[in-house]
């Protein structure tokens, strides 16, 4: 199992990037069983969050409609993805704190690892990188 990172659904849904392809791909070979992947909680809040932000709404709320069919049951953030995000963030001074959720989920549900276009998560240890392309 793989998280999906936020980036894949963006470049997906985008009207036009160079990742829109392979991120299509990624979320079809899932619809189809070719893949298994899952997502957590904070990508639907980024998703939320980006869309409100660039006044988007609609946009926003029909993407994570779609998101809770494909998958419907995301990877919720407790306490213990909160600790080891913390220890992530106090070992890498450059990890961000939503990037540093997403590692957390790989590592505490011991996924394989994330699919992104993100270079972030290379430097840290036990989170493998799947990249869109």
């Amino acid at each position: 199992m793989r998280l999906i990172d936020t980036n894949v659904i963006v470049y997906a849904v985008s009207k036009a990037h160079p990742l829109k392809e392979g991120a299509r791909r990624i979320l079809a070979n899932i619809t189809a069983g070719v893949l298994e992947a899952t997502l957590d909680v904070e990508t639907l809040q980024e998703i939320l969050h980006l869309y409100s932000s660039r006044r988007e709404r609609t946009k926003g709320f029909e993407t994570l409609d779609d998101l809770l069919i494909l998958f419907p049951n995301p990877i919720s953030i407790g306490r213990a993805e909160v600790e080891t995000a913390r220890d992530l963030m106090r070992l890498h001074s450059f990890l961000g704190a939503r990037d540093s959720i997403h590692a957390a989920v790989v590592i505490n549900h011991k996924l394989k690892g994330i699919i992104t276009a993100d270079k972030v998560f290379d430097r840290i240890r036990g989170v493998q990188i799947f990249n869109i392309r």
